[in-house]
């Protein structure tokens, strides 16, 4: 079990790394800080079975994708990759409405590695430009 849970830190500790900034304008590096700090407040959530923060916050990522500073970026692989983060949170949330011990923890791992595939891709097509 104690694996586990270091494998959601260390997978948080990507997200953080990778979310730096570089080359994206002022309202793509804000929202990208705030679903930062929501997939943050949802490592805790999952960790100590918080099931009101898994909530909140999972809803919040939710809310985030439908704001439109998350639309800016007009890259293809931007929206395809956004598509499968949205269907990630939504498991998240739902997992978390149905406070299911063993999807909850998967859903937030399927989540942080969406966030991480579209980072690296995304970071790949610019050095690639």
């Amino acid at each position: 079990m104690t694996k586990r849970w270091f494998v959601l830190v260390l997978f948080s500790a990507v997200i953080g790394v990778v979310a730096r900034p570089g080359g994206q304008g002022p309202a793509v590096n804000n929202i990208m800080r705030e679903k930062l700090g929501h997939a943050q407040k949802i490592l805790e959530a999952v960790v100590t079975n918080d099931w009101i923060a898994l909530e909140t916050h999972s809803r919040e990522l939710e809310r985030l994708t439908h704001d439109p500073r998350w639309l800016v970026l007009k890259h293809p692989d931007y929206a395809r990759h956004s598509s499968a983060f949205v269907r990630a949170v939504e498991d998240l949330h739902l997992a978390a409405a149905q406070r299911d011990l063993e999807r909850a923890p998967k859903a937030y791992v399927a989540v942080t590695l969406q966030c991480v595939a579209c980072h690296r891709d995304l970071a790949r097509e610019r050095q690639a430009e």
